[in-house]
């Protein structure tokens, strides 16, 4: 599944330090995904927040990255979709394999989501 370009849209890349990445994100609150989760109170899903990270790694590393195993994910608060909803990645890369990663939003700099995973 690809999100990029209709889901969300990538705004800036940093490599802050080595293995260390800050994706910044705009998403897409006009999406058709929205009606069905939830059309009430609409929240982004969270597998859609993890294939962001998965496709941002994919392009920061210049190779295709599959999760092999999620050892953390923690949602600390929801993400509702708004106009101008901006979230930043902060994704380390750890012994070529694992990933420690958080899901910032920018607007308030509240932290929504951590991760700690080992990529394949």
């Amino acid at each position: 599944m690809v999100l990029e370009g209709i889901f969300y849209k990538v705004i800036k890349i940093e490599k802050p330090e080595e293995n260390s990445y800050n994706v910044e994100v705009e998403l897409n609150p006009e999406h058709e995904i929205y009606e069905g989760h939830f059309p009430e109170q609409p929240v982004v899903p969270g597998v859609c927040t993890l294939t962001i990270i998965r496709e941002s790694l994919t392009k920061v590393l210049g190779k295709e990255v599959i999760f092999e195993s999620i050892k953390e994910c923690k949602y600390i608060s929801a993400l509702i979709p708004e106009k101008n909803l901006k979230i930043m990645l902060k994704l380390k890369i750890i012994d070529t394999i694992g990933l420690r990663g958080t899901v910032v939003r920018i607007k308030d700099e509240q932290t929504v989501l951590k991760l700690r995973a080992t990529l394949r």
